[in-house]
């Protein structure tokens, strides 16, 4: 998929993930962002490791019409669960470990850029200290990657 029909193209849709991948799940947005750009180099994918609010101006800068933001949280859904949030939603959408929270980041990118902005959360199993993903979020994510890049296509 080159940039100009897909990730950032002619759909002009963004992806920021973030998450600490020190702690197991909560990676799960990084290792999303990473995924996506082994597999579309020069698309309009961020990966916002644990400052995801330094890469809003990137983010920003691309005019996407769509943003999604990808993170895990406890928002009390299955082990591997993926829920979407919009708008006011997104108050709601669980706990982050992440100082830029997505609703902060969200309320900023729709002021910046008018983009319309949707966090894809992602339930974690352990977000202790280690640097593999569980089972439940790593299918979550293969998932997710391909979905993602299917509609963007």
């Amino acid at each position: 998929m080159s940039p100009a029909g897909g990730l950032g193209g002619v759909n002009r849709t963004a992806v920021l993930g973030f998450g600490n991948r020190l702690w197991r799940d909560d990676g799960a947005g990084s290792v999303l962002a990473e995924r996506l750009l082994d597999a579309h180099p020069g698309a309009a994918v961020f990966d916002g490791g644990m400052v995801p609010e330094n890469f809003l101006e990137k983010v920003a800068n691309t005019n996407p019409a769509t943003v999604l933001l990808v993170d895990a949280a406890d928002f009390g859904g299955e082990p591997g669960e993926v829920k979407s949030f919009h708008g006011d939603e997104l108050a709601h959408a669980g706990f982050s470990t992440h100082a830029g929270s997505p609703q902060m980041l969200a309320a900023y990118l729709e002021a910046r850029c008018g983009a319309d902005v949707v966090l894809l959360a992602i339930q974690p199993v352990d977000v202790r200290a280690g640097d593999v993903l569980s089972t439940q979020v790593g299918k979550a994510v293969d998932e997710l990657a391909v979905l993602i890049a299917a509609c963007n296509e």
